[in-house]
């Protein structure tokens, strides 16, 4: 498969890069961790926020921002409309969340109106209400 032969490669070609765009090649470090520090051109680093004085924070915030449906809550609502009996741990496997932020993303889909259980936790099933897109 000649895989092995290039393993490694990229390595040499970050420096090369770092090298030809006149900008200092990464630093390599390792512990219990492997790090890699790559240094930008000053030019594009972020200036530092300086306070004028004249910026006003509210003290309040008045207007109520709509909740929307997160990546997660889609994918959620997807994976049930497909299949109502999908359970929390497939939930989870398939969507790379813990179990717990399924439990909470579901009790928030439940309460946005989206999502609704019929019959007890075990044998039971769910229903997609709403979907938005």
């Amino acid at each position: 498969m000649k895989k092995v032969e290039r393993l490694g490669s990229g390595i040499e070609k970050m420096k090369t890069l770092m090298r030809e765009a006149n900008l200092e090649e990464p630093r390599f470090e390792s512990d219990s961790f492997f790090h890699v520090i790559f240094y930008r051109n000053p030019e594009y680093a972020l200036k530092p926020f300086q306070k004028t004085g004249t910026e006003k924070v509210p003290e309040r915030v008045t207007v109520k921002v709509p909740e929307k449906v997160t990546v997660n809550q889609k994918k959620i609502l997807d994976m049930l409309a497909r299949n109502g009996y999908t359970t929390i741990a497939e939930l989870s496997s398939r969507i790379g969340i813990s179990e717990r932020k399924i439990k909470t993303n579901i009790s928030k889909l439940k309460d946005k109106g989206y999502l609704h259980r019929i019959g007890p936790d075990k044998g039971g099933y769910w229903k997609v209400i709403a979907r938005k897109q």
